[in-house]
């Protein structure tokens, strides 16, 4: 019962936290989404919070003024907003946890790949674990981009028959250069 009746108060320092964040979050946000989000890259002239948690929403600006929704955005996009979201959040944060991201590419295309690899993961966070496979992170050509950032790599193997998962150390086969 007097949980219930502090509720209020919680809901108060909540909102009072995001005020203090909002223009941080919002300004950086916009940076991001104008360095990753490729089809909007440059476009976009302000990101808009909530005031509060209550019916809480972000917002799009293009700089010709018009909202950009979205609801539109692609698969590929809107995975690129959530993880520039992330970065922000965190970076923005009071502390330093760690960051975990799984199926890390799975709906994007090239020059999005290419610019996440540069511009993303090696500025994330001190400790970042991605969940991938060979075709989010391909060992020929984004695992060596990301190797110098890497401190330890696994393969997780199942084993069908055993019932069972085996961890490997290197990335499929590709062990850290010491």
């Amino acid at each position: 019962d007097t949980l219930a009746k502090m509720k209020p108060f919680f809901e108060d320092v909540v909102n009072s936290l995001l005020r203090q964040k909002k223009l941080l979050i919002e300004n950086e946000m916009q940076k991001q989404l104008n360095m990753l989000l490729l089809s909007y890259k440059g476009c976009i002239a302000r990101v808009e919070l909530s005031d509060t948690l209550d019916n809480f929403a972000i917002k799009l600006y293009h700089k010709a003024g018009n909202e950009i929704s979205l609801n539109q955005l692609n698969a590929a996009s809107k995975q690129i907003f959530i993880q520039v979201l992330l970065k922000v959040l965190r970076n923005l944060g009071d502390y330093n946890p760690p960051v975990m991201i799984d199926t890390v590419m799975g709906v994007l295309d090239e020059e999005s790949r290419d610019v996440l690899m540069e511009e993303y993961f090696p500025q994330l966070a001190e400790q970042t674990i991605l969940l991938c496979t060979t075709s989010e992170i391909r060992k020929d050509s984004d695992y060596l981009r990301l190797e110098p950032f890497i401190s330890k790599t696994y393969t997780l193997k199942r084993n069908v028959e055993g019932q069972n998962t085996v961890v490997e150390n290197g990335y499929f086969g590709i062990n850290l250069k010491d």
